[in-house]
Protein backbone atom coordinates (compact mmCIF):
# COMPACT_ATOMS: atom_id res chain seq x y z
CA UNK A 1 0.00 0.00 0.00
CA UNK A 2 2.78 2.39 0.95
CA UNK A 3 4.60 1.59 -2.30
CA UNK A 4 1.45 2.41 -4.29
CA UNK A 5 1.03 5.72 -2.45
CA UNK A 6 4.67 6.60 -3.06
CA UNK A 7 4.30 5.68 -6.71
CA UNK A 8 1.17 7.85 -7.08
CA UNK A 9 2.87 10.72 -5.23
CA UNK A 10 5.85 10.50 -7.56
CA UNK A 11 3.64 10.68 -10.65
CA UNK A 12 1.77 13.68 -9.23
CA UNK A 13 5.01 15.50 -8.48
CA UNK A 14 6.25 14.91 -12.06
CA UNK A 15 2.93 16.19 -13.47
CA UNK A 16 3.06 19.33 -11.30
CA UNK A 17 6.65 20.03 -12.36
CA UNK A 18 5.71 19.55 -16.03
CA UNK A 19 2.73 21.90 -15.72
CA UNK A 20 4.85 24.59 -14.04
CA UNK A 21 7.40 24.23 -16.81
CA UNK A 22 4.74 24.76 -19.50
CA UNK A 23 3.29 27.81 -17.72
CA UNK A 24 6.74 29.28 -17.21
CA UNK A 25 7.49 28.97 -20.91
CA UNK A 26 4.18 30.56 -21.84
CA UNK A 27 4.70 33.37 -19.36
CA UNK A 28 8.18 34.04 -20.72
CA UNK A 29 6.86 34.23 -24.26
CA UNK A 30 4.16 36.65 -23.22
CA UNK A 31 6.69 38.88 -21.48
CA UNK A 32 8.88 39.04 -24.57
CA UNK A 33 5.94 39.79 -26.85
CA UNK A 34 4.74 42.52 -24.53
CA UNK A 35 8.12 44.15 -24.10
CA UNK A 36 9.72 43.98 -27.53
CA UNK A 37 8.98 44.27 -31.22
CA UNK A 38 8.91 40.61 -32.23
CA UNK A 39 8.65 40.55 -36.02
CA UNK A 40 11.68 39.31 -37.94
CA UNK A 41 13.52 42.39 -39.21
CA UNK A 42 14.03 40.92 -42.67
CA UNK A 43 10.50 39.55 -43.05
CA UNK A 44 7.93 41.84 -44.63
CA UNK A 45 4.37 40.59 -43.92
CA UNK A 46 2.79 39.14 -47.05
CA UNK A 47 -0.21 41.49 -46.84
CA UNK A 48 2.11 44.49 -47.27
CA UNK A 49 3.78 43.17 -50.43
CA UNK A 50 1.41 44.61 -52.98
CA UNK A 51 1.38 47.24 -55.68
CA UNK A 52 -0.94 50.21 -55.27
CA UNK A 53 -2.85 51.17 -58.41
CA UNK A 54 -1.56 54.75 -58.30
CA UNK A 55 2.06 54.11 -57.26
CA UNK A 56 4.98 52.76 -59.28
CA UNK A 57 8.71 52.44 -58.59
CA UNK A 58 10.72 55.21 -60.18
CA UNK A 59 13.97 55.09 -58.21
CA UNK A 60 16.60 57.70 -59.06
CA UNK A 61 20.38 57.68 -59.06
CA UNK A 62 21.50 60.37 -56.66
CA UNK A 63 25.29 60.46 -56.75
CA UNK A 64 25.55 63.11 -54.03
CA UNK A 65 23.82 61.42 -51.12
CA UNK A 66 25.13 64.12 -48.81
CA UNK A 67 21.96 66.00 -49.77
CA UNK A 68 19.91 63.37 -47.94
CA UNK A 69 20.34 64.51 -44.34
CA UNK A 70 17.92 65.34 -41.53
CA UNK A 71 19.02 68.98 -41.63
CA UNK A 72 18.24 69.30 -45.36
CA UNK A 73 14.93 67.45 -45.01
CA UNK A 74 13.50 69.64 -42.21
CA UNK A 75 10.59 71.64 -43.61
CA UNK A 76 9.65 75.29 -43.73
CA UNK A 77 6.15 76.69 -44.00
CA UNK A 78 3.61 79.24 -42.86
CA UNK A 79 3.20 77.50 -39.50
CA UNK A 80 5.61 78.76 -36.84
CA UNK A 81 7.67 75.80 -35.59
CA UNK A 82 10.52 75.97 -33.08
CA UNK A 83 13.29 73.45 -33.64
CA UNK A 84 14.35 71.26 -30.69
CA UNK A 85 17.17 68.75 -31.02
CA UNK A 86 16.58 65.84 -28.66
CA UNK A 87 19.76 64.05 -29.84
CA UNK A 88 17.89 60.95 -31.05
CA UNK A 89 15.30 62.92 -33.03
CA UNK A 90 14.55 66.52 -34.02
CA UNK A 91 11.21 68.21 -33.38
CA UNK A 92 9.52 71.26 -34.91
CA UNK A 93 7.24 72.38 -32.08
CA UNK A 94 4.10 74.50 -32.49
CA UNK A 95 3.35 76.67 -29.45
CA UNK A 96 -0.09 77.38 -30.89
CA UNK A 97 -1.09 73.72 -31.21
CA UNK A 98 0.96 72.43 -28.22
CA UNK A 99 2.53 69.60 -30.19
CA UNK A 100 5.16 69.12 -32.86
CA UNK A 101 4.43 69.75 -36.52
CA UNK A 102 7.20 67.32 -37.43
CA UNK A 103 9.61 64.83 -35.89
CA UNK A 104 12.64 63.58 -37.87
CA UNK A 105 15.15 60.82 -37.16
CA UNK A 106 17.36 58.21 -38.80
CA UNK A 107 16.39 54.55 -38.36
CA UNK A 108 19.10 51.95 -39.00
CA UNK A 109 19.47 48.19 -39.10
CA UNK A 110 21.56 48.37 -35.91
CA UNK A 111 18.78 50.21 -34.05
CA UNK A 112 16.01 47.74 -34.89
CA UNK A 113 18.15 44.65 -34.29
CA UNK A 114 19.48 45.69 -30.88
CA UNK A 115 16.43 45.46 -28.65
CA UNK A 116 17.87 46.21 -25.24
CA UNK A 117 15.06 48.17 -23.58
CA UNK A 118 11.51 47.50 -22.47
CA UNK A 119 8.84 50.17 -22.87
CA UNK A 120 8.34 52.07 -19.61
CA UNK A 121 5.43 54.41 -20.50
CA UNK A 122 7.02 57.37 -18.70
CA UNK A 123 4.93 60.06 -20.40
CA UNK A 124 6.07 63.45 -19.07
CA UNK A 125 6.23 67.15 -19.85
CA UNK A 126 9.08 68.48 -21.99
CA UNK A 127 10.66 71.09 -19.73
CA UNK A 128 13.05 72.18 -22.48
CA UNK A 129 10.19 73.93 -24.32
CA UNK A 130 10.20 77.72 -24.28
CA UNK A 131 6.48 77.78 -23.54
CA UNK A 132 3.13 76.22 -24.21
CA UNK A 133 3.81 72.62 -23.19
CA UNK A 134 1.08 70.00 -22.99
CA UNK A 135 0.39 67.91 -19.89
CA UNK A 136 -0.76 64.38 -19.20
CA UNK A 137 -3.94 65.85 -17.70
CA UNK A 138 -4.83 67.23 -21.16
CA UNK A 139 -5.10 63.66 -22.43
CA UNK A 140 -6.92 62.16 -19.43
CA UNK A 141 -10.47 61.17 -20.40
CA UNK A 142 -10.05 62.97 -23.70
CA UNK A 143 -11.02 59.98 -25.82
CA UNK A 144 -7.62 60.11 -27.58
CA UNK A 145 -4.43 58.10 -27.14
CA UNK A 146 -1.08 59.75 -26.54
CA UNK A 147 0.25 58.87 -29.98
CA UNK A 148 4.00 58.85 -30.57
CA UNK A 149 5.58 60.64 -33.51
CA UNK A 150 8.97 58.92 -33.10
CA UNK A 151 7.82 55.50 -31.84
CA UNK A 152 9.13 53.91 -28.68
CA UNK A 153 9.62 50.77 -30.79
CA UNK A 154 12.21 52.54 -32.96
CA UNK A 155 14.33 53.33 -29.90
CA UNK A 156 14.57 50.03 -28.03
CA UNK A 157 18.34 50.00 -28.64
CA UNK A 158 19.08 52.59 -25.94
CA UNK A 159 17.42 53.38 -22.60
CA UNK A 160 17.85 57.16 -22.84
CA UNK A 161 16.64 57.21 -26.45
CA UNK A 162 13.54 55.23 -25.52
CA UNK A 163 12.74 57.52 -22.60
CA UNK A 164 13.02 60.60 -24.82
CA UNK A 165 10.20 59.28 -27.00
CA UNK A 166 7.81 59.68 -24.04
CA UNK A 167 8.27 63.44 -23.85
CA UNK A 168 4.87 64.99 -24.55
CA UNK A 169 6.45 67.17 -27.25
CA UNK A 170 6.77 63.90 -29.20
CA UNK A 171 3.10 63.06 -28.60
CA UNK A 172 -0.13 64.00 -30.42
CA UNK A 173 -3.80 63.21 -29.73
CA UNK A 174 -4.44 60.15 -31.88
CA UNK A 175 -7.55 58.04 -32.26
CA UNK A 176 -7.11 54.80 -30.33
CA UNK A 177 -8.04 52.57 -33.27
CA UNK A 178 -5.58 54.38 -35.54
CA UNK A 179 -2.79 54.40 -32.96
CA UNK A 180 -3.19 50.69 -32.28
CA UNK A 181 -4.23 49.76 -35.81
CA UNK A 182 -2.94 50.81 -39.23
CA UNK A 183 -0.56 53.46 -37.85
CA UNK A 184 1.06 50.80 -35.67
CA UNK A 185 1.27 48.54 -38.73
CA UNK A 186 3.15 51.30 -40.55
CA UNK A 187 5.60 51.69 -37.65
CA UNK A 188 6.23 47.93 -37.64
CA UNK A 189 6.75 47.90 -41.40
CA UNK A 190 9.15 50.87 -41.14
CA UNK A 191 11.33 48.86 -38.77
CA UNK A 192 11.21 45.89 -41.11
CA UNK A 193 12.33 48.14 -43.97
CA UNK A 194 15.18 49.55 -41.87
CA UNK A 195 16.29 46.01 -41.04
CA UNK A 196 16.31 45.13 -44.72
CA UNK A 197 17.52 48.38 -46.34
CA UNK A 198 19.97 49.47 -43.60
CA UNK A 199 19.25 53.20 -43.17
CA UNK A 200 16.10 55.31 -43.49
CA UNK A 201 15.41 59.01 -43.08
CA UNK A 202 12.00 59.33 -41.44
CA UNK A 203 9.91 62.41 -40.77
CA UNK A 204 6.38 62.29 -39.42
CA UNK A 205 3.81 64.64 -37.98
CA UNK A 206 0.18 65.72 -37.69
CA UNK A 207 -2.04 67.57 -40.15
CA UNK A 208 -3.13 70.49 -37.96
CA UNK A 209 -5.07 72.61 -40.45
CA UNK A 210 -7.88 71.70 -40.61
CA UNK A 211 -8.21 70.01 -37.22
CA UNK A 212 -10.76 68.35 -34.95
CA UNK A 213 -10.86 70.91 -32.16
CA UNK A 214 -8.91 70.66 -28.90
CA UNK A 215 -8.64 68.55 -25.75
CA UNK A 216 -7.89 69.38 -22.12
CA UNK A 217 -7.58 72.63 -20.22
CA UNK A 218 -4.45 73.37 -22.25
CA UNK A 219 -6.47 73.18 -25.48
CA UNK A 220 -4.17 70.76 -27.30
CA UNK A 221 -5.16 70.61 -30.97
CA UNK A 222 -6.55 67.33 -32.26
CA UNK A 223 -5.04 66.66 -35.73
CA UNK A 224 -7.28 65.78 -38.66
CA UNK A 225 -4.68 63.34 -40.03
CA UNK A 226 -1.06 62.15 -39.75
CA UNK A 227 1.72 61.84 -42.32
CA UNK A 228 4.90 59.79 -42.46
CA UNK A 229 7.74 60.11 -45.00
CA UNK A 230 10.42 57.44 -45.45
CA UNK A 231 13.53 57.86 -47.61
CA UNK A 232 15.94 54.99 -48.19
CA UNK A 233 19.45 56.47 -48.08
CA UNK A 234 21.38 53.21 -48.41
CA UNK A 235 20.28 51.60 -51.69
CA UNK A 236 22.10 52.08 -55.01
CA UNK A 237 18.95 53.88 -56.13
CA UNK A 238 17.34 56.30 -53.70
CA UNK A 239 13.67 55.76 -53.12
CA UNK A 240 10.94 57.43 -51.11
CA UNK A 241 7.43 56.71 -49.95
CA UNK A 242 4.95 58.67 -47.85
CA UNK A 243 1.65 57.94 -46.15
CA UNK A 244 -1.28 60.03 -44.94
CA UNK A 245 -3.97 58.57 -42.66
CA UNK A 246 -7.01 60.37 -41.27
CA UNK A 247 -7.18 60.58 -37.47
CA UNK A 248 -9.90 57.97 -37.20
CA UNK A 249 -10.20 54.20 -37.56
CA UNK A 250 -8.85 53.31 -41.02
CA UNK A 251 -9.34 49.82 -42.35
CA UNK A 252 -8.04 49.75 -45.92
CA UNK A 253 -4.81 47.97 -46.82
CA UNK A 254 -1.73 49.89 -45.82
CA UNK A 255 -0.59 50.95 -49.30
CA UNK A 256 -4.01 52.47 -49.94
CA UNK A 257 -2.66 55.42 -47.93
CA UNK A 258 0.60 55.75 -49.88
CA UNK A 259 1.23 59.19 -51.40
CA UNK A 260 4.16 61.30 -52.62
CA UNK A 261 6.08 63.84 -50.53
CA UNK A 262 4.53 66.49 -52.76
CA UNK A 263 1.08 65.41 -51.59
CA UNK A 264 2.19 65.67 -47.94
CA UNK A 265 3.40 69.20 -48.71
CA UNK A 266 0.02 70.04 -50.23
CA UNK A 267 -1.91 68.71 -47.23
CA UNK A 268 0.31 70.24 -44.53
CA UNK A 269 1.58 73.47 -46.07
CA UNK A 270 5.14 72.37 -45.26
CA UNK A 271 8.01 72.43 -47.75
CA UNK A 272 10.49 69.59 -47.29
CA UNK A 273 14.06 70.01 -48.55
CA UNK A 274 13.35 73.78 -48.75
CA UNK A 275 16.84 74.68 -50.01
CA UNK A 276 16.52 72.32 -52.99
CA UNK A 277 13.35 73.50 -54.71
CA UNK A 278 15.34 73.83 -57.95
CA UNK A 279 17.26 70.57 -57.63
CA UNK A 280 15.76 68.22 -60.23
CA UNK A 281 16.82 65.02 -58.44
CA UNK A 282 15.36 66.09 -55.07
CA UNK A 283 12.19 67.16 -56.86
CA UNK A 284 12.01 63.74 -58.52
CA UNK A 285 12.36 62.14 -55.09
CA UNK A 286 9.51 64.30 -53.78
CA UNK A 287 7.24 63.28 -56.66
CA UNK A 288 7.97 59.59 -56.12
CA UNK A 289 5.18 57.33 -54.85
CA UNK A 290 6.94 54.01 -54.51
CA UNK A 291 5.48 50.69 -53.40
CA UNK A 292 7.09 48.07 -55.61
CA UNK A 293 10.70 48.27 -54.46
CA UNK A 294 10.09 48.41 -50.71
CA UNK A 295 10.43 44.66 -50.30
Amino acid sequence: MKKKLLSISGVLIILVIALFSVFAKQGGQQDVKHGFYTQNDDEIPEEYIEISNNCRYTGINLSDKKLLTIENLLPEGKMSLDKYDHRYFVLGYSNKHKQSGYCAWILTKYMVRNKNVKRENLFREDTSLKCCMSYNSDYNRSGYDRGHLCPSGDMTWDKNANRETFLLSNICPQHKKLNQGRWNDLEILSRAWAGKNDSLLIITGPVLEPNKGTIGKGKVTVPSAFYKILIDISSPKCKAIAFIMDNEPVKQRLFTYAVSIKEVERRTGLNFFPEYDKNSLIQSLERMCDTTDWK
